[in-house]
């Protein structure tokens, strides 16, 4: 079994705190240009939104920025990560407009309808991706946008690409096999935003309506 895999997936202990201080650094330019572009959109009367695995809670610090009128939950399966999103969010969720949840996306039919569900670099860990991407679906509301981070299996670091095949974990070699994935679960106007040149890019996008 591969603790690096099962620790990206579902960081616990202090293995897995480690693991929360390397995703901070090493995503934190990501996290950012991904909210960044999603704010850019130009949605209107975004009032509820949900980060879905936020990590240490680098992308909650930018939502929340991002969008001071909202509010937002972040669910996470790791209590590790979830105490790291607390200490970098402390004050939003003091002020009531931060809510932090032990869950996966089936926690999420409790909220509903939201207007927008964020997903960074969680998409592997879904064993189940139609199922996962069918309750988000529902938790949407019309009009709601679904957004997922990630990044496709040439260009991710070896040893992602050797350990995450080890627990399961789904790795994508085409926007193509998402896409696919998005509109079985019934979204539309699917749509991929790349982060820098296309031979060696950072990171990408899925946007995806309901």
């Amino acid at each position: 079994m591969s603790i690096v895999g099962r620790q990206f997936g579902r960081p616990r202990g202090l293995l897995g705190r480690i693991v929360g201080r390397v995703m901070a650094r090493s995503n934190a330019d990501f996290n950012k240009w991904f909210v960044h572009e999603i704010s850019g959109l130009g949605m209107n009367d975004v009032r509820r939104i949900v980060e879905l695995g936020p990590g240490p809670g680098i992308g909650l610090q930018e939502t929340l920025r991002a969008y001071p009128e909202a509010r937002v939950w972040g669910v996470d399966l790791s209590p590790e990560m979830l105490s790291q999103c607390r200490k970098r969010n402390l004050d939003q969720i003091s002020s009531g407009r931060l809510v932090l949840l032990e869950g996966d996306a089936a926690s999420l039919q409790e909220l509903a309808p939201v207007d927008l569900v964020l997903a960074a670099h969680v998409v592997y860990f879904w064993h189940r991706p139609a199922a996962e991407l069918a309750q988000l679906y529902r938790v949407l509301r019309a009009g709601g946008l679904l957004a997922l981070g990630y990044q496709l299996r040439p260009n991710m670091p070896p040893m992602a690409q050797r350990n995450f095949p080890k627990e399961g974990h789904l790795l994508y070699d085409s926007d193509d096999e998402l896409s696919t994935l998005l509109h079985e679960a019934g979204f539309t106007n699917v749509r991929f935003v790349v982060k820098g040149g296309s031979e060696a890019p950072e990171g990408r996008l899925a946007l995806a309506t309901v």
